[in-house]
């Protein structure tokens, strides 16, 4: 007999962290933080469960699934953590005796880590570095999807067929929405295509990791100049570290791709005072700041307003964020770059596999599922399988 205890990242939307208890062994899946609730931002757990973890794996490094990382190591957290090799590297400071999963096996092939712990994981689709587990100990098996996408214009995705588990913890962050990825793709394609046509700028702010490299190739397929710090620029160029997770289609598409350094474009709005230079009107900007938190970034967004263009936001906004003011004020448009899942991608992923429960996670939607298989839990809740 095996527990599942919820510490977090069920009915919320944050704080992702699951603990998985055995007779000999103990691991944690994420260890996120929740920016929405200062007061109560890390995973429930108490400094006892946190000193019996033998094993912290990561599914990727955004701040919901590894930003308690630090919080752990105070409260006595000792065990190895194991997690891709982009994910180690992209958290601040040198974890000791950390991991990379690219060192046991690759996607998709099994490893033992510990004993009787057999560790399956692939790519998730979510950014570079995420991926999906599948844990199996002796005769149990559980399943946690990470932050998952298969339909990503960017990033590869070891589909998730033909498996089988006692429990699968499953994304679920879009909830009942009813458009799922398809018709996302759409939507953002056709605005593309019309705002191209009209010749005014457009502005994406995204995040450190993830759509960012989406947007892109959506651009370079269109043959829209990209707009970008010369940092960005490098990072999105320089694929040797990349192609275990970035797809062959991307690849093609951003190597033809004409992009020039944002800082003469922020000079040039300094010195013309608000008035959106004429050789920049036809491009998109695109800036690491998914919130336009930093003050550059606003003066940015505001300028390509006066000039006509429009601020385009793919995910989601806080609501005291700058992107959330000029949404309510109809000077940015929404439109969703799908990377996760809706609740009929999460049934359809259920039909693929087969599940003798289904938990889903990342949503803070009141949840409700015909199927019994299917368990709505909350933090503190726990499940024996």
């Amino acid at each position: 007999m095996m527990e599942l205890y919820i510490a977090g990242g069920c009915s919320e939307h944050g704080r992702n962290s699951f603990l998985v208890t055995g007779k000999k062994l103990c691991f944690l899946v994420d260890a996120g933080l929740m920016k929405e609730k200062p007061d109560h931002p890390f995973p429930m757990l108490y400094d006892e469960q946190i000193r019996k973890i033998d094993y912290l794996f990561l599914t990727h490094c955004h701040a919901d699934h590894a930003g308690a990382l630090l919080w752990l190591y105070e409260r006595g957290f000792r065990g190895k953590v194991i997690a891709s090799r982009a994910t180690l590297d992209f958290i601040p400071g040198k974890i000791r005796g950390a991991k990379a999963l690219e060192d046991y096996a690759k996607p998709r092939s099994e490893f033992l880590v510990d004993e009787d712990l057999y560790v399956t994981w692939g790519r998730s689709g979510h950014c570079i570095g995420s991926v999906w587990f599948l844990f199996r100990v002796g005769e149990k098996k559980i399943l946690f999807t990470g932050d998952y996408e298969e339909r990503s214009y960017a990033y590869k995705c070891d589909h998730i067929r033909d498996l089988t588990a006692d429990i699968a913890v499953i994304d679920c962050a879009y909830g009942f929405e009813k458009e799922g990825a398809d018709a996302h793709r759409r939507a953002i394609e056709n605005y593309l295509d019309e705002q191209r046509e009209k010749k005014l700028p457009l502005l994406f702010p995204v995040p450190s990791h993830g759509r960012g490299y989406d947007v892109l190739r959506l651009l370079a397929e269109r043959g829209i100049r990209a707009v970008m710090s010369n940092s960005i620029c490098l990072d999105y160029h320089d694929m040797q570290d990349k192609r275990l997770w970035l797809k062959r289609g991307f690849l093609d598409s951003v190597s033809k791709l004409e992009s020039i350094d944002i800082s003469g474009l922020e000079k040039m709005l300094a010195s013309f005072e608000d008035t959106y230079p004429k050789e920049y009107i036809a491009d998109a900007v695109l800036v690491r700041d998914s919130q336009l938190s930093r003050e550059v970034n606003r003066h940015t967004a505001d300028c390509i307003r006066e000039a006509g263009g429009r601020t385009v936001l793919t995910g989601k906004q806080d609501p005291a964020s700058y992107a959330r003011k000029l949404l309510d004020e109809g000077s940015a448009d929404f439109l969703r770059l799908s990377v996760h899942q809706n609740a009929d991608e999460l049934l359809r992923l259920m039909k693929r596999n087969e599940f003798r429960a289904v938990v889903p996670y990342h949503c803070r939607e009141k949840l409700t599922f015909k199927k019994k298989r299917v368990i709505v839990l909350h933090p503190g809740d726990r499940v024996k399988f």
